[in-house]
């Protein structure tokens, strides 16, 4: 074969990596998913701590007051910017594992033929042609 139509790819390298992006970007779905929980659980604490301060304590200056507001609207940013990056894991993971599942199904007859044939390697399909 040719050097220029030589590849250091196989198709099972091919379809390894796209198992392990699969992979990774389920894990990435399930850790960002994990982080809006707790951060909507820390959201609660904070409200919950801030209505015991306000009535029980009596801490209800403006200082105290903005430096929780702020608190909450960054701990609300964490929930939204986690769940977008959640989103976007599980459609990166699915998009992988599509691919790898139509790399298969298109790619894997040829090589397997190939194989059978006791070739190294398909020929393009213009020299069949002729």
């Amino acid at each position: 074969m040719a050097a220029q139509h030589a590849t250091d790819i196989t198709l099972d390298d091919a379809l390894k990596a796209l198992t392990l992006l699969t992979t990774a970007g389920m894990e990435t779905y399930d850790d960002c998913a994990q982080l809006a929980r707790q951060a909507r659980r820390l959201l609660n604490e904070l409200e919950t701590m801030a209505a015991d301060l306000a009535t029980t304590h009596n801490v209800s200056g403006k200082r105290t007051t903005r430096a929780l507001s702020v608190l909450m609207e960054s701990v609300g940013e964490l929930i939204l910017y986690a769940e977008r990056m959640a989103r976007a894991a599980l459609a990166a993971a699915e998009t992988a594992e599509a691919e790898e599942t139509a790399m298969a199904r298109d790619y894997r007859p040829t090589q397997d033929a190939t194989v059978d044939a006791g070739l190294a390697a398909p020929s393009a399909r213009i020299h069949n042609e002729n």
